[in-house]
């Protein structure tokens, strides 16, 4: 009996939720977006090593120039994607969308990001408090675009789309692997320039190898437990 309380220990210290493992990685750009391009320009990064479930997804984004109502850009891995932008600012009283000048800036106090919990949708940030730098760059913490509708299509992204396409998509899935960006301008009258992005990905073991541990304790438990009703009867 006290080997099987030694054994019912190490299982409850072997069971707690696994801490999760963030890899931050960036790449600089530094290449122009094609003006009224819609094939765009992509970046890819490979990741390794990391533990195989993603919890949480955030990508960070410095675009500089043109107008952040013709920019369309995604984020690819493993056969699923997350829609971050989509002609922002578009809408039923805005068929051009917001002219403002970019993403986020290299100075680190006024970074750009996307994150799921960030407060407001990013295709209508000029309706919350935002902050452009000096340079008339969007700033701040927000949530993707996420809406899966034909940047090329007039007048068909507006602000009451659902959204359907968000970082949260690739919870669950392997963080290892090439992660691709992909932007456009999609609207020709300004070019702008893709500087740098990065990601934040939080990762853990998959829970499979806990519950195959609990099944294994819980086969030698009936044994020991057999065992021990077999030598009381003896006795």
């Amino acid at each position: 009996m006290k080997r099987l309380l030694s054994f019912l220990t190490l299982a409850l210290v072997m069971i707690q939720p696994a801490r999760g493992v963030i890899s931050s990685t960036s790449v600089n750009v530094n290449s122009v977006i094609p003006d009224g391009d819609f094939n765009g320009i992509q970046s890819s990064m490979t990741l390794s090593g990391l533990p195989n479930s993603i919890t949480d997804v955030n990508l960070s984004l410095t675009v500089s120039g043109g107008f952040n109502g013709d920019f369309y850009a995604y984020l690819f891995h493993n056969s699923t994607s997350a829609i971050l932008l989509n002609r922002v600012g578009r809408g039923s009283s805005s068929g051009v969308g917001y002219p403002d000048s970019g993403f986020g800036t290299n100075a680190s106090s006024a970074l750009f990001t996307f994150d799921d919990q960030g407060g407001q949708d990013v295709h209508l940030y000029r309706t919350f408090s935002y902050s452009l730098n000096a340079n008339g760059q969007l700033t701040g913490t927000w949530q993707v675009d996420g809406r899966a509708i034909d940047p090329l299509s007039a007048g068909s992204v507006f602000d009451s789309a659902p959204r359907s396409s968000f970082l949260s998509t690739f919870n669950s899935g392997d963080p290892n692997g090439t992660w691709t960006l992909f932007i456009a301008d999609m609207s020709s009258g300004g070019e702008g320039t893709l500087a740098n992005w990065g990601l934040n990905i939080t990762a853990v073991p998959e829970p499979a190898s806990g519950v195959l541990f609990l099944c294994g304790l819980g086969g030698l438990w009936w044994r020991v437990a057999r065992r021990n009703r077999s030598g009381t009867r003896r006795g």
